[in-house]
């Protein structure tokens, strides 16, 4: 399984953040639109989660804009969720 858009769901984020042409962005700027850990976003690639990079050498990689700003709009649901209400001492009001 991998993340993938439609072609109208691309023209869809295209229009909504009037973005002209899909372009590849690099790691910082991945990380400023998603701010996802490197860490995090291999893991999420590897369960077909996130988009994935494209390859551009061989030490250099990019992502979709338009697939992150789709996906930034669609989060994954998660499994694991915090619940600070569950943790030990909160149920008799002492912490």
């Amino acid at each position: 399984m991998s993340y993938s858009i439609t072609p109208e769901q691309h023209k869809a984020i295209r229009d909504k953040y009037g973005i002209q042409y899909d372009r590849l962005v690099r790691e910082n700027e991945r990380y400023k639109i998603t701010s996802i850990a490197r860490s995090t976003a291999w893991q999420l690639e590897k369960e077909g989660k996130y988009p994935l990079r494209k390859s551009l050498g061989a030490n250099s990689c990019g992502w979709s804009l338009v697939e992150l700003l789709h996906w930034i709009d669609n989060p994954p649901l998660v499994e694991k969720i915090n619940q600070p209400t569950k943790r030990r001492g909160f149920a008799n009001g002492s912490y």
